[in-house]
């Protein structure tokens, strides 16, 4: 998947398999979601899109960790453990 910023759109996530997008747009409080796999348009709150968003981060970061000791020490992986509260072996203070 390729996150790029453009035109109108917050953002969109393209996939690279085939041409299919997925938009995100601010409505209001609201995030409006268009994919263009399926007909019509969802819509979340901001606050609700981005606490799933870090779970997911949170927990598949976790998983991977837990399955592979060494991530913990790659900066890129503890700079968005950080950001999503995570805490990490080998972390000196704890994260809430």
């Amino acid at each position: 998947m390729i996150f790029a910023q453009g035109g109108d759109a917050l953002g969109r996530i393209d996939f690279t398999e085939n041409d299919e997008f997925i938009s995100f747009e601010f409505e209001g409080d609201d995030l409006r979601v268009t994919p263009t796999y399926m007909e019509g348009q969802l819509f979340c709150s901001v606050a609700d899109f981005v606490t799933a968003g870090s779970e997911f981060i949170r927990d598949g970061l976790s998983t991977r960790v837990d399955a592979h000791p060494s991530l913990a020490r790659n900066p890129s992986v503890r700079s968005l453990a950080m950001e999503v509260g995570l805490r990490l072996p080998g972390d000196s203070s704890e994260i809430s």
